[in-house]
């Protein structure tokens, strides 16, 4: 638009605010490529250590099979454990979260939260997903 005397408008044009918008966008990206990579990252993690528990439990087991009984009766109790008897806050897990589903001031949308019984279903999943895949082949 022109003045009286001819001078144009000085402001912002509409390639500032299509920047701005695309600077979000690609940072956003970003956010959700980090955070899903850290995901997976945790997934992985999780399951080497469980695979280092699985070897540390078959080693004890057979130093133990080689030891003479422990006949103390104070130590029956924390034998029960290693017999199947398993707490009741190991066999039911966690069944909610006290983390928000959504955090407060993120622009990034959430992925979905995994906590206690959800890992056993996600690893499920993932065991499933494999076994399709190699049946396909």
């Amino acid at each position: 638009m022109v003045d009286s005397i001819g001078r144009s408008s000085v402001g912002r044009s509409a390639m500032v605010g299509r920047k701005r918008k695309n600077f979000l966008q690609r940072t956003i990206k970003k956010m959700e490529l980090w955070r899903d990579k850290a995901r997976i990252n945790l997934f992985q993690q999780r399951r080497r250590y469980k695979q280092k528990i699985e070897t540390n439990q078959a080693l004890m087991k057979a130093k133990k099979a080689g030891r003479l009984p422990n006949l103390n009766p104070s130590g029956a109790i924390s034998r029960l454990n290693d017999d199947g008897l398993i707490p009741k806050a190991r066999k039911f897990g966690i069944t909610h979260s006290t983390v928000p589903a959504k955090p407060k001031y993120s622009i990034v949308k959430p992925a979905e939260r995994i906590y206690g019984n959800k890992w056993r279903a996600y690893e499920q999943e993932t065991k499933d997903k494999q076994k399709k895949l190699l049946v396909k082949k």
